[in-house]
């Protein structure tokens, strides 16, 4: 009869088990991919991208191209003037005609313009390659940004798969000393039946049964709490598939080579073009003590209400009348004088925001070389700790096994067989806690060298 219970137990912790193995159909590789499509702070750097690649081609046009204005105008004023010709700027009335000699004329006339004006400014001394620099460097910013935020989120998203399988496996643990305590009740229970164990021995042993069905809620609440930070984070992952967790327990071989920060790392590019795009800056802005060399030419035609015997004629359809058309081309240097006198202080303060950003630079690039350096020795220290561990669980469990034998045997007491228990439980969750731990530094190594390789290899 008591093997018959035994076998039960042993039945229901064994089909409990491959439920939970069975689930093994989400990859970390496809949390990855999810959290990067689902989560809005990847739509927030890829517009930003997109904005900087449409900066950089508005820059080459009005880099390259000329400015051409054109003008309609009808309008009614006076006419006594000087004559003459000039480019109109905002602000300026051009007025031509002269002072009519002639009684009774109307002092004012309807007039019409027209005018194409086109300002090339073909030599700036270097302040165009400037911007066009400034603006590739730009789009490099941006796509660092991009390739930074993407970094932080399959760490984010790692950190959350790792959550859920070690609040798994914690459950198989507490599972698994549910139905060893549940075995131990179930014995003494029986044997305190036949008379052969006090009946004090069956309410310890429920007692510790009851403790270890307090740890399995616990650990339930905290895998769904995990489950639900995850699709969170990935909106289209399908926890109902499970995350096969026998790899958490079984870590692959390590690397024996020194893993090194890259060159290319997405925290430091993103740094690294920050300083690169200031410098642009600086000297784009310590260009701007010279002047602008420009090329300017336009097409101008008029139309009047004043005659050329004088005549004015003030009709709204007159301004039409006595038309002419009119070119003017020419060179123009133009200073801007203000530019000039603030251009060096402009460039001092680009030039301390570059150092500000070089510091961060060089304290980002430490810390990733002090995290690499620290999170190695301890991975090194966790392999070892991990292997002792290990063989403690093992010679545990043959010692409760045979302990089990022996009390089962009449030959030692509940008690020793709980303190054994105990002693098998905790050499368990040493182990795992110890997983848990190797498993944070290589998440940790990982986000240091940019390089996720190892994970995706043991969870896929």
């Amino acid at each position: 009869m008591i093997r018959h219970k035994l076998c039960l137990s042993g039945l229901l912790l064994v089909l409990v088990s491959s439920s939970l193995h069975a689930q093994t159909g989400l990859r970390l590789s496809e949390i990855w991919d999810m959290t990067l499509s689902d989560y809005p702070g990847i739509d927030l750097k890829e517009a930003q991208l997109e904005e900087s690649r449409v900066v950089k081609q508005l820059t080459r046009n009005n880099n390259f191209l000329p400015s051409v204005q054109l003008q309609l105008q009808n309008s009614m004023g006076s006419y006594q003037s000087s004559s003459g010709s000039f480019f109109p700027l905002p602000g300026v009335i051009n007025t031509n005609g002269r002072a009519s000699t002639l009684p009774g004329q109307p002092e004012a006339a309807f007039n019409t313009f027209g005018s194409v004006v086109a300002d090339w400014k073909f030599f700036e001394f270097g302040r165009k390659t400037l911007a066009t620099k400034a603006a590739d460097q730009g789009g490099e910013r941006a796509t660092s940004d991009l390739n930074a935020q993407q970094l932080k989120l399959r760490a984010r998203s790692t950190q959350l798969y790792l959550n859920i399988l070690n609040s798994k496996v914690n459950l198989i643990w507490a599972l698994e000393n549910a139905a060893r305590t549940k075995q131990i009740f179930e014995l003494s229970a029986s044997l305190s039946a036949a008379g052969l164990k006090p009946g004090a021995d069956s309410s310890l042993a429920l007692s510790s049964y009851q403790q270890t069905l307090s740890a399995q809620e616990q650990w339930t609440a905290k895998l769904g709490s995990d489950l639900t930070e995850l699709t969170a984070l990935a909106q289209k992952a399908d926890t109902a598939q499970g995350l096969a967790y026998g790899p958490y327990l079984n870590a692959a071989t390590f690397r024996d080579d020194q893993v090194q920060i890259s060159a290319n790392h997405p925290y430091l590019q993103v740094l690294e073009s920050t300083v690169e795009y200031g410098q642009t800056q600086a000297a784009l802005a310590g260009r701007q003590a010279f002047p602008t060399v420009s090329a300017i030419g336009g097409l101008a035609l008029r139309g009047s209400g004043i005659g050329p015997d004088g005549l004015v004629d003030n009709r709204l359809a007159a301004g039409y009348n006595n038309g002419s058309a009119n070119y003017l081309v020419g060179l123009a240097v133009t200073f801007n004088i203000t530019g000039a006198f603030n251009s060096s202080l402009e460039r001092e303060r680009i030039a301390q925001k570059v150092r500000a950003d070089q510091a961060s630079y060089d304290m980002q690039k430490l810390d990733l070389e002090t995290n690499l350096s620290s999170v190695t020795k301890r991975i090194a220290g966790q392999k070892k700790q991990i292997v002792n561990v290990t063989a403690a669980v093992k010679n545990a469990r043959l010692a409760y096994d045979l302990y089990m034998s022996r009390y089962e045997s009449g030959l030692i007491s509940l008690t020793e067989l709980l303190q054994i228990q105990s002693i098998l439980q905790q050499a368990e969750k040493t182990n795992i806690d110890a997983h848990q731990q190797l498993w944070e530094q290589i998440l940790i190594e990982s986000e240091a060298t940019g390089d996720f390789s190892y994970l995706q290899n043991q969870f896929n």
